[in-house]
């Protein structure tokens, strides 16, 4: 079964689809028009043996988009040069494009040995070593052929043959990648989609998601090298047949795991500029090509040194990557290549000025070609507020399991220290706790009279950044050394006990059984207190109170509700949206058994904090769908 992935290169009609036909005896032009006009379009697929896949692509410049979809997994690079033409536009656009993709081994064959003079070979053959000089292909092999009389096919068959089963197979991260170059309908099956596995391994029946976007699949059927298969793993070409809504697929999305790849508007990368063009502005508007997508976008320019550049990528559309994944940048328009590199951080946050020196020390760390050594410099330059291990996974495109042994092991487990599912750097983690603990002495000197704060009081400017589950994971580990108290809801010093007057408490304990069977539609304070026959004041005190302590929570002026029934509630919207995508009012309530009055504020309550999101008139998972219901 094929495990190296060879791509065809160069200018149109310079035999690239007749050299792949002479080689596997597979006609890689599909599609009916490619026939008829003898030009490939399209990505075309054939197999050598059990040793490779060929991908053969394009050669016209109208067509680049479709030479990068199939260039980007490709191992092994064959240049095909023309004999009667020699060197062409698109054999060095061909070449630059696969060097800035980061292919690194290949050779070049030069076709069409009937259409010309020894001597004239003899020249294009000099035009060739003088066009691959420092690239790739500076030492590679040059083979003349011709495909239609078979001249040297056999002696570069066998030679292709045999480099390619000495070659090792790509390096694996283990987590499942395939971006998809081919949509079809196969009659009786269904949806099939194609593409190379770039890492991780597949079986039948596995559940998948389409990246960007959160369609999930079953795979039904798997083929590679067009039999049907159990399993397939990296550098293999695969058509999986996928079960639920299709609609999603198409060319340029990648299949994945569940869980586990990110989608970003915004990419930290170090980009090649080719001589041959004019540097790059600032906000220039650009077209990116990664994988199969091509996205549009403009490059935020962060810093340039000798054809290189330090930027960030503002997309107009996710692009799913990963840690060291290749793009290639070109002219929004009159289209031209620009240039290509690496990703450094599929996700960075927003950038400021005042952080530019910071970034630009990180993306120096981040260019490392050591995965161990990127990950300890990503740890460093993202975990000032806590970085989560499921993020930095994805990041890197790695499992969580493989991650958690990097993170146990010396030097990295000596930097940070582990919260939950949490990352900090150790010294860092120190100076947010004094930070919390600051914050809540001022809190209390300037509201002398409370008996205590939400979590959510203590977020001053120096603790903005901080994400919701990295504050929980740290007041937890203030809470069990001490160093502050939990009560209900609200924190305070242990030192500071939260007093209640005798009335206080029986009133409180009156109207939490009346809360609570009330459900998630409360009575308001007025008709609280004619239910318990107390003055109104005192109710409306107490339920204040009631929520500082977390016993209740309040939407709106005058609206409380017990706040285990008010848990369980985010909890039926949040199981609603998993099995339904989406909910309208009315959806959620006949869901809590209530009414518009009181299913509206809630709803705008959890838009808020993006547990939900408003789309039109219903409401879809927000950002922060998965956040547990007692952190809500």
């Amino acid at each position: 079964m094929s495990r190296i992935i060879v791509g065809t290169a160069g200018h149109i009609d310079h035999g690239k689809s007749s050299l792949v036909r002479a080689l596997t005896g597979t006609d890689p032009d599909r599609l009916p028009e490619e026939q008829k006009r003898g030009i490939t379009i399209d990505l075309g697929f054939a197999f050598l043996d059990d040793v490779a896949a060929i991908i053969d692509v394009p050669g016209h410049e109208k067509f680049i988009r479709n030479m990068v979809a199939g260039a980007s997994t490709v191992d092994f690079a064959i240049l095909v040069v023309a004999a009667d033409d020699g060197v062409m536009p698109q054999t060095t656009e061909h070449l630059q494009i696969l060097r800035l993709l980061g292919v690194r081994r290949g050779c070049v064959v030069v076709t069409k040995l009937s259409m010309v003079e020894p001597e004239w070979l003899e020249l294009v053959v000099d035009q060739v070593q003088k066009a691959t000089r420092r690239t790739f292909l500076e030492d590679g092999e040059i083979f003349r052929v011709d495909s239609l009389r078979g001249d040297g096919i056999r002696e570069f068959r066998a030679w292709l043959v045999s480099t390619l089963s000495a070659i090792e197979p790509r390096a694996d991260r283990g987590l499942y990648r395939q971006p998809v170059d081919r949509v079809f309908t196969v009659k009786g099956r269904g949806t099939v989609i194609t593409g190379t596995v770039i890492s991780g391994a597949l079986t039948r029946e596995t559940a998948v998601r389409a990246y960007p976007g959160d369609a999930l699949f079953r795979v039904k059927h798997i083929e590679s090298h067009a039999s049907e298969v159990e399993q397939v793993r990296p550098g293999q070409r695969a058509a999986l047949n996928l079960l639920g809504d299709t609609d999603q697929l198409e060319r340029g999305v990648t299949i994945g795991p569940p869980t586990g790849l990110l989608a970003s508007t915004r990419v930290l990368v170090r980009i090649e500029q080719l001589e041959s063009v004019e540097p790059l502005r600032d906000r220039q508007r650009i077209r990116v090509l990664t994988g199969t997508q091509e996205v549009i976008g403009r490059v935020q320019l962060l810093a340039t040194d000798s054809g290189f550049a330090v930027a960030n990528l503002l997309l107009e559309e996710p692009i799913v990557a990963a840690w060291r994944d290749h793009f290639i940048v070109r002219r929004y328009s009159p289209l031209e290549t620009l240039g290509g590199g690496i990703v450094l951080d599929p996700q960075p946050p927003a950038f400021h000025v005042k952080r530019l020196a910071l970034e630009l020390s990180a993306a120096r760390a981040l260019a490392a070609e050591s995965i161990d050594a990127a990950i300890a410099a990503y740890v460093a330059a993202r975990a000032d507020f806590g970085l989560a291990l499921d993020h930095l996974a994805a990041a890197f495109a790695v499992p969580l399991a493989w991650l958690g042994t990097r993170i146990q092991s010396p030097p990295l487990s000596d930097q940070i220290v582990k919260l939950n599912a949490v990352l900090f750097r150790t010294g860092r983690l120190l100076e947010i706790e004094s930070a919390i603990v600051e914050r809540l002495k001022s809190l209390f000197s300037s509201s002398a009279g409370q008996v205590g704060f939400a979590p959510a009081s203590l977020r001053d400017r120096a603790l903005r950044d901080l994400p919701d589950p990295a504050l929980d994971s740290i007041i937890v580990r203030l809470v069990e050394r001490s160093r502050l108290a939990r009560e209900g809801g609200l924190l305070r010093f242990p030192e500071r006990k939260i007093a209640l007057t005798p009335d206080q408490q029986r009133l409180m304990d009156r109207l939490n059984p009346v809360l609570h069977a009330a459900g998630f539609t409360p009575p308001s304070s007025e008709l609280l207190a004619e239910q318990i026959a107390a003055p109104q004041a005192d109710v409306a005190r107490a339920l204040v109170l009631m929520e500082r302590l977390g016993k209740c929570r309040r939407l709106g002026v005058d609206m409380f509700f017990d706040a285990e029934r008010f848990a369980e509630a985010v909890d039926a919207v949040q199981r609603g949206l998993r099995d339904a995508r989406e909910l309208s009012v009315a959806d959620v309530s006949k869901l809590l058994s209530s009414s518009r009055k009181y299913v509206v504020p809630l709803l705008e309550y959890l838009d808020e904090r993006g547990i939900t999101q408003r789309n039109g008139n219903v409401r879809v998972a927000g950002r922060n769908a998965a956040v547990a219901q007692s952190k809500v």
